[in-house]
């Protein structure tokens, strides 16, 4: 019985080295976009929570994203102390938020904001609560998460991708360009202008600027879905933004 628990012991304690071939490879296919080769490879690196996470990842890069739930799902179920369990259940939240699940989404950051007061992964929750505001229109909401961000983490990762994004107007609009020729965007807007109220927003990149054709400010997401899905149907590539 003795031999039997150091055996078991032995087991326990490498198993992480002997499951990290696969996995490493795995990781290198999924770094070149071979994204069938690396859930074959994972798979067969074993059931750790390492695994389970990494086949979350792979799958939520496919775009799917009941699969990546089943994986994130396993890690928080099976491996309650997991090093991966706070970031399983971020990626859980992401999974529904890149659906357009947004109030699913603020539930389960909201679930992480309360049971990890104290993680280094607030002032990303902080920020994809932010995002969640801002795609249902809770303006004021939004206001207060970034302020939170402004106030406790000013010297965040999340704060500088906030402070990168161009627009953050306290309304929806729909985009239906990008142009890198100024020429070309006003083709466009003058198209539409004769039924919407089409203006012009200039970000810059590197080398040049970029054009983008937008209409509208409607105050709720359900009136710019209205137009969108109108503009979708006429072939313009359109996005509402936020």
């Amino acid at each position: 019985m003795r031999l039997f628990l150091l055996v078991l012991v032995f087991v326990v304690m490498f198993s992480q080295y002997i499951f990290a071939g696969p996995l490493d490879e795995a990781y290198k296919s999924y770094l070149n976009e071979d994204y069938e080769e690396a859930i074959i490879k994972a798979k067969n690196a074993g059931q750790t929570d390492e695994t389970l996470y990494f086949l979350g990842l792979v799958f939520m890069k496919m775009g799917n994203f009941p699969q990546s739930r089943e994986y994130f799902l396993k890690v928080t179920q099976d491996f309650p102390r997991s090093v991966r369990y706070e970031e399983a259940s971020i990626k859980l939240a992401d999974s529904y938020f890149l659906e357009g699940n947004f109030s699913k989404a603020k539930g389960l950051y909201k679930e992480v904001e309360k049971k990890y007061p104290s993680s280094d992964y607030r002032p990303l929750i902080y920020l994809k609560l932010a995002r969640v505001a801002a795609k249902t229109g809770q303006w004021d909401e939004r206001k207060k998460y970034i302020n939170l961000l402004k106030e406790k983490y000013p010297a965040s990762n999340e704060l500088a991708v906030w402070d990168t994004i161009p627009a953050k107007e306290d309304f929806f609009t729909i985009q239906v360009g990008a142009f890198s020729s100024r020429k070309n965007a006003l083709s466009l807007r003058n198209e539409l202008s004769a039924k919407y109220d089409t203006y012009l927003v200039e970000e810059k990149k590197e080398n040049y600027i970029l054009h983008k054709v937008r209409l509208g400010k409607f105050k709720t997401r359900k009136e710019a879905e209205k137009i969108w899905g109108r503009l979708v149907k006429q072939g313009y590539p359109a996005h509402i933004y936020p």
